[in-house]
């Protein structure tokens, strides 16, 4: 059931209906992009985006930050 189903069984406030048509516009989107990294990169997955080791290491911390 879509979002916006779902919110035209519990509200008649135009602006949840509204947002709710939205959020279901940005799952078909993401949806949409979804499809096509799995097509891309295979059914193992997408390759990480983000380093594997501790992301504290990857990021400094604002103390230091201040000091440079």
């Amino acid at each position: 059931m879509s979002y916006a189903a779902q919110v035209k069984l519990m509200t008649v406030d135009p602006g949840a209906r509204f947002l709710a048509q939205v959020a279901d516009d940005l799952q078909a989107q993401l949806d949409t992009l979804k499809a096509r990294v799995d097509d891309c990169c295979g059914a193992d997955g997408p390759s990480p985006v983000a380093p594997q080791g501790d992301a504290k290491l990857a990021v400094p911390d604002s103390a230091a930050a201040k000091v440079r």
